[in-house]
């Protein structure tokens, strides 16, 4: 029988900051993403409350925005991207959603269309504005559209929440969680 010096030495710590390092770049992708989702469903929130507090005629537009909010997240070496919007991630262009929430004046062609559509409000709500509209003489109007900030309200509240984290000390803990299940199986077998 051979009395050898033998060494045994525990590396799971070792191994639980590998796999957290490892996870760092999974980590970065959970905390954009579902920032992301947050802030669509944020928005989405916002011109949902925007259809309700104006008349059942607005809220067709309004909710072609609800329904065209998308993203895309771009990711490069050390950059990160993320657009939110409507025409976004193959969602469909919303060319007033920008007016609705800047504010603005536009000025659409008074088309028989137009005057159609404004007899059928005249009848159905007997509001004086549409009984004016289908009969002007005007071929362009002036149309005043006040600013209701629907999307810029909701990125000014989410982006300091993007910023805290996207921080150093956010990401590792996300990461550390991730590797911890991975760590400790991976500790365990090298005993």
């Amino acid at each position: 029988m051979t009395n050898g010096a033998g060494l045994r030495a525990d590396f799971s710590g070792a191994i639980r900051k590998t796999e957290t390092l490892k996870a760092m770049p999974a980590a970065h992708k959970y905390q954009a993403t579902s920032w992301t989702a947050e802030t669509i469903k944020a928005l989405m929130d916002s011109a949902r409350d925007r259809q309700l507090s104006i008349r059942l005629y607005h809220s067709q537009k309004t909710s072609m925005m609800m329904r065209n909010i998308g993203k895309v997240i771009t990711v490069g070496n050390d950059l990160w991207t993320i657009t939110i919007g409507t025409g976004v991630g193959g969602k469909q262009s919303v060319p007033y959603a920008k007016i609705q929430d800047e504010g603005g004046t536009t000025h659409p062609t008074v088309t028989k269309r137009m005057r159609g559509w404004a007899w059928f409000m005249y009848g159905k709500w007997k509001e004086e504005r549409f009984k004016w509209l289908a009969l002007t003489k005007k071929s362009k109007l002036d149309v005043n559209i006040p600013a209701s900030k629907w999307f810029t309200s909701v990125i000014e509240k989410q982006e300091p929440i993007l910023s805290a984290r996207m921080q150093p000390g956010a990401v590792l803990k996300v990461a550390e969680m991730m590797a911890g299940s991975s760590a400790g199986k991976l500790a365990k077998g090298t005993e």
